[in-house]
């Protein structure tokens, strides 16, 4: 393959490129896409390199002193089937942070509680062989406290675990998590569509309004009012927090969710929410400063998912999600149309400074998702993939997408551009790779570099693209392998097309589209669609 880099000028890409380019070599060399795979989770963290300004994150420091809960109470399911531990623990806790913090210890054996309430300066262990089981009785989960749900900002049941504007603060061990959605939330929550309509409906309706005039979207302080799932885990406004080691299983709806918080490392996390509608995994919320690796996802949606709010609510706060680096995960079996590295569809506030590197997916519905709509504004930005590896996705697996439910929204459209896709390896889905831009904001530089598509239904499509370069790109599709529709400044440099048509393997159309770079790409190769003519097809 032609794997050299040749510059007329040192384009803004271009230099972001050349963080990739050693090792897109190797990797060529080696005949095929490395991705994550490991067994044991290394203690120490690996310095954090990324092709933006990233601090390299430490893991909090506690004081020594532990504070086991069965020294305030605590008492096993066993020993008492469902006696609720929720005052235990909050003892502890509250002993803990009043002597300067500590680890607050849940033993192995199956323990019974309500919603748990982080402090400073905690590290809340769940040792080997312990299970804390959240309540499966929904008044618990009150007083509400304020969270951000699905993008927007209201007050709602408690997470089973909730932790407000607190630092230094984590969650530990090798225990389990299991916030029994199957026994209170899942079901609930369908019915709570059929009374109050859709979540999409009504999260759509409170944006614009003020804070304490959303009762209807969430819970209020009185029954009967709106009300949606909390997620598993939730971190407002907190800084300086570790998430390691831990299982999180059954959850109500999302599992992890920082919100406005900074300095984060999540690692060695295992998520199981299959069953749980909307269940994604690991959601960014208008956080930044953050490291995940070592995780490993098997989710009712979105795997590991980057957000910002939704609509005015969002674009109002105007907080991104940015400086982040996602490495050495895999997610196994995502459903419900999700991804296993997405962005959005809650682009508000914007995504900003995203590295993600080495991953693995297998039985994703798809793989690489962007997913923004009309109302929702502001600008994606500055994202780097590289090294993934995705096998037996049933929709797309690379997916950019401004029409994310529809084109019925008004309102300003997003913007996403500088997007740096490379070293992807595809081995089975539906389709390779789908563009889909709106009239008024075209998706703007995009690259694949170095991708290998097999065993797909269709190849590549993508329509209103400006400046999309594609580099080492080998197709092997069943139908047409690619179809550019309003594409303009395309770069075709060693992109090899196979299909099973007869026909020319790329078809070019639209009537905005123009200047295609061919390069060495013959012109027998390709059909021009009705009304264009040979004359935007260019040389380098």
């Amino acid at each position: 393959m032609n794997i050299s880099f040749k510059y007329k000028r040192m384009a803004i890409q271009d230099k972001k490129l050349l963080y990739f380019a050693i090792v897109a070599i190797l990797t060529l060399s080696m005949g095929s896409v490395a991705f994550a795979q490991f067994d044991d989770v290394p203690y120490n963290i690996a310095p954090i390199e990324a092709p933006f300004d990233m601090p390299q994150l430490k893991r909090p420091v506690f004081p020594e002193a532990t504070f086991d809960i069965r020294d305030y109470g605590a008492l096993e399911t066993g020993e008492s089937e469902n006696f609720s531990n929720t005052d235990a623990i909050h003892k502890a806790i509250e002993a803990a942070h009043e002597a300067g913090g500590g680890k607050v210890i849940i033993p192995a054996g199956d323990w019974y509680t309500g919603p748990i309430h982080l402090k400073s300066y905690i590290n809340l262990h769940i040792s080997e062989g312990a299970t804390l089981f959240f309540s499966d009785v929904r008044d618990d989960y009150l007083p509400v406290v304020l969270q951000r749900h699905n993008g927007v900002e209201c007050y709602n049941y408690s997470p089973p675990i909730y932790a407000y504007k607190v630092k230094n603060v984590a969650i530990t061990g090798t225990g389990t998590l299991d916030a029994q959605g199957e026994k209170l939330w899942w079901d609930w929550s369908l019915e709570q569509r059929e009374i109050l309509g859709t979540p999409r409906e009504r999260r759509a309706a409170a944006s614009p309004l003020p804070l304490s005039r959303r009762s209807k979207f969430c819970r209020g302080s009185e029954p009967g009012e709106g009300a949606e799932r909390p997620s598993f885990a939730v971190f407002w406004e907190s800084e300086d927090i570790l998430i390691e080691g831990v299982t999180f299983i059954n959850g109500p709806m999302w599992n992890i969710q920082p919100i406005y918080s900074q300095r984060i490392i999540i690692r060695g996390v295992t998520i199981n929410s299959l069953d749980a509608h909307n269940g994604d995994g690991i959601v960014l919320d208008s956080s930044k400063d953050v490291l995940i690796e070592y995780t490993r996802l098997m989710t009712g949606d979105d795997a590991i998912v980057l957000k910002s709010g939704l609509n005015e609510d969002g674009l109002k706060i105007g907080i991104p999600t940015e400086s982040v680096v996602i490495r050495n995960f895999e997610a196994i079996d995502v459903r419900t149309g999700s991804g296993g590295i997405v962005f959005g569809s809650e682009t508000s506030g914007g995504i900003r400074n995203v590295y993600v590197h080495d991953a693995y997916f297998n039985g994703s519905d798809r793989g690489i998702r962007f997913k923004s709509r009309r109302g929702r504004g502001n600008v994606v930005e500055n994202i780097f993939i590289n090294n993934i590896r995705l096998e037996n996705i049933s929709q797309q697996a690379i997916h950019l997408d401004k029409y994310y439910g529809g084109p019925g929204e008004t309102g300003p459209a997003p913007l996403f551009k500088d997007v740096f896709i490379s070293n992807i390896q595809v081995d089975g889905a539906e389709m390779g790779i789908e563009i889909v831009g709106i009239p008024e904001k075209w998706f703007e530089n995009i690259t694949f570099e170095n991708i290998l598509i097999n065993n797909v239904e269709e190849g590549v499509r993508f329509s209103r693209v400006n400046n999309i370069r594609l580099k080492n790109v080998e197709v092997n599709s069943d139908s047409r392998a690619m179809i550019a529709y309003d594409a303009y400044e395309m770069h075709l440099d060693n992109v090899i097309l196979n299909d099973n048509t007869g026909y020319p393997p790329l078809l070019i159309e639209g009537e905005y589209t123009g200047a295609i770079f061919k390069n060495e790409y013959t012109l027998e190769n390709m059909e021009i669609g009705d009304g264009l003519t040979d004359r935007i097809i260019l040389d380098r």
